[in-house]
Parts: structure tokens; C-alpha cells; sequence
């Protein structure tokens, strides 16, 4: 089967987004690079509110220059800014991203303005060529269509499950937190390794094992590195999605999966470690926004978690895992149901 889908109209390109991004985007710029008459890699950072415009020009483009083989770009604003006194909104940030998109020699072909109720050009805001579309435009499209043919959805934000277990579960899941000497590392990463091999496998008892050595921080750090297989001086590198080779995507997906089965026999308070776990592998797909929502779940349920706060503070700062910003080892989530 081709994997290739051709997109006619901009409809088609806007269809596109919330499939590669996992959800529709708001008060967000998005950019898409081109290669020749093909889509590369795709961009979501927050709108730049009362931020400079140059420099968030250069930390776009910073980005966008990753994908080697981009000959242009394209540009889509999400926002529901009043836009009366100027129809065009974020107008000096787009001057200023075009300005550097031409010096990086990915000129800006078009870009596109998409609000709550509609869609139009960002550029023409002449209603006799241009006139604005209503958003179900977007989801009856053509690309859509095909994006969803061929097995892909847009998938939200998963709020993680109400606790399940009993009043004892607490006492439990304390008495497994290892003590942190080698023999405690390694028979808990072979518990998670076997778990991530096989889910089904996954029973009370050891989904309490599994919790309670999450409790570990630093069997915790391994255990979150385990599910991208490196090697040991690579340790760091993993954690700030550095990857020689693209990740096996699909223990990625099977690692959150877990992650939320434990929390439905984890009470509150002792679920910071897998809140982050799920945060941390959202960001190395390339979703800050769910990122963060999760490290601050985390947050709330065990105050001043400190890895919490630390890949908070990546997202915060607009980091991107390096591995989603290589088209060749990028979470692609447009064949994934």
C-alpha cells in the first residue's frame, strides 16, 4: 500500500495537524516544513504572548532546522485573540519568522489563521478571494477522510483512572520500595522488562511490586531509561531523548499503557513517579502540552516532587527531545489507532 496521502487544499494540510499532534491545538503556532511538494516535520509551541518577536522567530526556526531537507515551510496560528483592530494577530511574529525562514532557506509558502468557529489565509483578509470556512470544512476533508481510512485518530488527553485497590494498597506498595542496593535494581528492571514483554502478565501483586519501586528515584531513573533500550554511558542522553537510533515506538506506547494500569491499583500520593513516567514519554513523542499537564498532576499528588519539577522545567522552556525533532526517528501517529 502507498503510505503516501495527497493533500489538494489547505483543508486537507489543517486535517493533517491534530493527527500528527495526538489533538487539535490551541493558542498555538504550528509550523510544517516542506520538502519540495511534501510535508516534513511538524512544530507546536505555545503562541508567543508578550514575547519578543525575533526571538521567538530564532527559537522556531532553531528547531525547523533539523529537518536537513526542507526547501520551505508552512505556518498555522491557532488562537481566539480579539482580532478587531487587526485582522491579522501575532502580525509583527510572523513578520519576523518569515524574515528568519528565508535566511534558513526554508521560505514560508502560505500560512493560515484557525480559530473555535472558523478558518481563512493569515495573509489575504480579502473576503471576495479569501473568504473565511467553517471548521466542519476541516473534518469533512478529503485528507481527513483518508487520515482515518488508513487507521489513524486523534487522541486527547487520558485523565488517569480513580484508584481501584483496597485501604491496604498504601501499606503494601511502602513495604516494596527497594532499599536501592544493586540486587533491588536488577530484580526490579527484570519485573519491568518482563511486564513490557508481555502486559498480560501484569497481576496485582506485581503491578504493587512495579509501584513501589518507582518509589526508588533511582531505580525509578532506570526503569524509565529501560523502556528505550541504551547502553549504560548513554544514560543522561536517553533521558533527554537523545537516541542513536529511532525508539521502538510501540514498547513506548506499551510502557504508558502499563503506567496507567498501575495507577488503578496506586492510591494517591504514591502516584508522582508514573504520572511523570507518562509526561516524560509524551514528551519524547513530541507533546509538550499533555507533557506538562501530567508532570503537574504529579505535582499535585506528591507536592514538590522534584522530577516533576526538573521535566517541568524543560517543557516550560520550550525544549523538544531531540528524537521529535529527527523526521527519521519521530513518534508517527498517523498509521496508529
Amino acid at each position: 500500500m502507498n503510505d503516501f496521502i495527497k493533500f489538494t487544499g489547505p483543508a486537507d494540510i489543517l486535517a493533517f495537524i491534530p493527527h500528527t499532534l495526538g489533538e487539535t491545538p490551541k493558542e498555538s503556532f504550528v509550523a510544517l516544513t516542506m520538502q519540495g511538494n511534501k510535508l516534513g516535520a511538524t512544530l507546536r509551541l505555545d503562541a508567543p504572548f508578550q514575547q519578543d518577536p525575533v526571538a521567538f522567530a530564532q527559537t522556531v526556526v532553531s528547531y525547523l532546522t533539523a529537518d536537513e531537507a526542507a526547501t520551505g515551510s508552512l505556518l498555522v496560528i491557532y488562537t481566539d485573540e480579539d482580532t478587531t483592530d487587526d485582522p491579522r494577530p501575532y502580525s509583527g511574529h510572523v513578520q519576523a519568522l518569515r524574515a528568519e525562514l528565508d535566511t534558513a532557506g526554508m521560505p514560508l509558502q502560505d500560512a493560515w489563521l484557525v480559530t473555535s468557529e472558523l478558518w481563512r489565509n493569515y495573509h489575504c483578509t480579502d473576503t471576495s478571494c479569501c473568504p473565511a470556512q467553517p471548521l466542519d470544512s476541516i473534518t469533512t476533508s478529503n485528507g481527513n477522510a483518508a487520515l482515518i481510512y488508513r487507521g489513524s485518530a486523534v487522541a486527547g488527553f487520558t485523565e488517569p483512572a480513580p484508584f481501584t485497590g483496597d485501604a491496604a494498597a498504601r501499606e503494601v506498595i511502602a513495604a516494596h520500595k527497594p532499599d536501592g542496593w544493586p540486587e533491588d535494581l536488577e530484580a526490579s528492571r527484570a519485573a519491568w522488562a518482563k511486564v513490557l514483554d508481555d502486559p498480560k502478565s501484569l497481576s496485582t501483586e506485581i503491578a504493587h511490586q512495579l509501584a513501589g519501586a518507582l518509589q526508588h528515584p533511582t531505580i525509578r531513573d532506570y526503569m524509565m531509561s529501560d523502556i528505550v533500550p541504551h547502553a549504560t554511558e548513554q544514560f543522561t542522553s536517553v533521558m533527554l531523548g537523545v537516541f542513536l537510533g529511532r525508539p521502538d515506538w510501540a514498547r513506548v506506547d506499551t510502557a504508558q499503557e502499563v503506567a496507567f494500569e498501575l495507577m488503578k491499583t496506586t492510591p494517591e500520593g504514591q502516584r508522582a513517579p508514573m504520572l511523570c513516567l507518562i509526561g516524560w514519554l509524551e514528551w519524547l513523542k513530541g507533546k509538550s502540552s499533555f507533557a506538562a499537564r501530567y508532570f503537574k498532576l504529579a505535582l499535585e499528588d506528591v507536592g514538590g516532587y522534584r522530577l516533576a519539577e526538573l521535566l517541568g522545567e524543560l517543557v516550560s522552556r520550550g525544549l523538544l527531545a531531540d528524537c521529535s525533532r529527527d523526521p527519521k526517528k519521530a513518534y508517527d501517529r498517523r498509521l496508529r489507532g
